[in-house]
């Protein structure tokens, strides 16, 4: 923050990365030093004549990074930093690296190497430690742009190659899921101490393009990221970003990756622009066409005559809203290859889909919309919680082990409210949860839930109808929340498998509790997931509001099993206190909730951070497939 403030006081503006950042840094440091006259940057071999007026006369620089470098002073030290990191990646991660005087001096490699080290000592770039007879650069970051410097002018693409495919990473996500602790976190893949350093460079490289191009094939996330910078973005010609968008979804979607490498390539497609959403313009402002994948009429089995045991953060029971085994006649419809994320619903909320009711077609949606709903879900969800961590003595504990509060707020506000009395708890709600207006999604800051290749999630019933319907007026195509029969015919089809995938439970095929991402992953990256259609995260990652109802009662749906279209289950008038249906799997969810039958009721204003939508449209329709 302070080289942030610093460089804005000194040029006026902002620098557009951590190149720029970095090297006003450096200029400033070399015209501090030039202006008190210090001998060391006086024109000579340190700096040439040329250097030194440039520095006095104030520079009109070509690039962002450019430095006076026809001396030996920047050049020398960026050999020293390139050398140091070498040294420090051998373990595979990237490190602040002290060496011995004696051998910074040596990898400097010049007749006035002391002079060097005495300048960048001077410019704040080295730092020394007299007593262990050390030299370090003074901050990891600094190393790493000064080796970047280097890297940019002879790139080594081999730095960064990292293993990607499922027989070549041990241990593996499967043998990882098996032994982990339960609290742990997936872990990411292995990095090889040169990521920063590389992203540095590509913004420094005379040829951007070719510099990326090269990291393609040795590590393809690493190439998105640099592509994402944007030091380096403005330098990449649209033909090489369209390759390199369908070489991150072709990674994505390959099953001989590893599930951590088809993660951290979805999460750089999601910043550079996922083209299987074509983005095109409606009469209300751009939107993302969502890929469909259609689903034939027939006879489906619906719900099984079995219950679903459970036992869940010390909870256990058994569900039965599922049963009895039955089948519906569903007419042939189209849904949604992914839930939608939150690069399409971006668009709704750009477009202003907050500030019209013509998309709230109910009457409770418009009142929602106005903010004067009294949020009676969020109220109901926490009193379940509090009865749930009053009843099971560690489970408040295990969840904060877990990571399953979203922020430290949200922490801290429940600590708070677990030393209430009920009464003092009623009040606590009433104030926390006053009615009000929203204009985004409940987690749309999250860091956690807002990238744009994930689910969106933490929107209501209302929000995602609106979402529907603004599509529709948009595409003319008559999108809508799915039927909760239509979601499990297209998760179990007519072969009534238990899971999206099958019969066996595989956490991972879907992004679930017990597959420790503990957060919605990118759209499409469990590939061995997908239905046999093609249709994707039906067990897993977000699940989805359906426009089924309930009822009222969280354990006791009104509206129950044999399915019956014409009993009000689908009306969409139902007062707020009615939950509607919520289906399928999410990061949140343990497996059980994966479960093609498995079925439950949320009220509609809630807005849980494991909850999305998932569209389908009743006739055949042109949206890209």
């Amino acid at each position: 923050l302070k080289l942030l403030v610093d460089q804005v006081e000194a040029e006026g503006r902002f620098p557009d990365g951590r190149a720029g950042l970095f090297t006003g840094l450096v200029r400033q440091s070399l015209r501090r030093e030039v202006e008190r006259e210090n001998p060391l940057f006086q024109p000579d071999t340190l700096l040439t004549e040329r250097d030194y007026r440039r520095l006095v006369q104030g520079a009109d620089w070509r690039t962002a990074w450019e430095l006076p470098e026809r001396g030996v002073l920047l050049p020398r030290l960026a050999r020293l930093a390139h050398a140091m990191q070498a040294a420090g990646g051998a373990a595979g991660e990237g490190a602040q690296v002290r060496v011995p005087y004696d051998a910074a001096l040596a990898l400097i490699d010049h007749a006035r190497d002391a002079d060097i080290v005495k300048a960048g000592l001077a410019l704040a770039v080295l730092d020394e430690d007299p007593g262990r007879d050390e030299v370090q650069y003074a901050h990891q970051l600094v190393q790493e742009y000064f080796a970047a410097r280097a890297l940019a002018r002879a790139p080594e693409p081999e730095r960064v190659r990292a293993a990607w495919r499922i027989d070549e990473i041990r241990p593996g996500v499967r043998e990882l899921l098996e032994t982990l602790p339960a609290a742990e976190t997936l872990p990411p893949l292995p990095a090889t101490g040169w990521e920063e350093t590389a992203v540095l460079a590509a913004a420094m490289a005379d040829d951007a393009e070719g510099f990326v191009r090269g990291l393609m094939g040795a590590n393809l996330a690493l190439a998105g990221r640099c592509a994402n910078d944007p030091e380096v973005r403005p330098w990449l010609g649209t033909a090489f970003v369209d390759a390199l968008r369908w070489a991150l979804v072709a990674r994505s979607r390959d099953p001989e990756a590893d599930l951590r490498a088809r993660i951290a390539v979805g999460l750089e497609l999601g910043w550079l622009g996922d083209p299987r959403f074509e983005r095109l313009d409606g009469p209300y402002g751009a939107y993302l066409a969502p890929p469909m994948v259609e689903i034939p009429g027939g006879m489906y089995p619906i719900g099984e005559d079995e219950p679903i045991e459970w036992s869940f953060r010390g909870g256990s029971g058994i569900e039965a809203s599922h049963m009895p085994r039955h089948t519906v006649a569903v007419a042939g419809f189209q849904i949604g290859a992914y839930p939608v994320t939150n690069a399409e619903y971006a668009c709704f909320v750009a477009a202003g889909g907050y500030d019209d009711d013509r998309w709230w077609d109910t009457g409770a949606g418009r009142a929602w919309r106005r903010g004067e709903l009294a949020n009676e879900g969020a109220k109901a969800n926490n009193r379940i919680w509090r009865r749930r961590f009053t009843a099971q003595p560690g489970l408040f504990d295990q969840m904060v082990d877990d990571g399953l509060f979203s922020n430290s707020e949200v922490l801290d506000r429940w600590r708070r409210w677990m030393k209430l009395t009920d009464a003092e708890f009623e009040i606590a709600l009433d104030e926390q949860w006053i009615a009000k207006r929203a204009t985004e999604p409940g987690h749309w800051r999250d860091p956690r839930f807002n990238h744009p290749a994930q689910p969106v999630v933490g929107i209501s019933w209302y929000e995602a109808r609106a979402y529907a319907a603004w599509l529709f007026e948009q595409t003319g195509q008559a999108f809508r929340l799915p039927t909760e029969v239509e979601l499990e015919a297209a998760t179990r089809g007519p072969v009534a498998r238990r899971f999206a995938y099958g019969n066996a439970f595989d956490p991972a095929r879907g992004n679930t509790h017990e597959t420790r991402v503990k957060r919605p992953s990118p759209v499409g990256v469990f590939v061995e997931g997908d239905t046999e259609q093609g249709v994707c995260d039906l067990a897993g990652n977000a699940c989805a509001w359906t426009s089924s109802n309930w009822g009222q009662d969280e354990d006791e749906p009104v509206f129950k099993y044999p399915y019956d279209a014409t009993d009000g289950r689908e009306d969409v008038e139902a007062p707020p206190d009615v939950r509607r249906v919520v289906r399928g799997g999410s990061w949140f969810g343990p497996s059980y909730n994966a479960r093609a039958a498995y079925r439950y009721g949320n009220f509609p204003d809630d807005r849980y951070g494991s909850v999305g939508v998932r569209l389908a449209v009743s006739a055949p329709i042109s949206v890209k497939h």
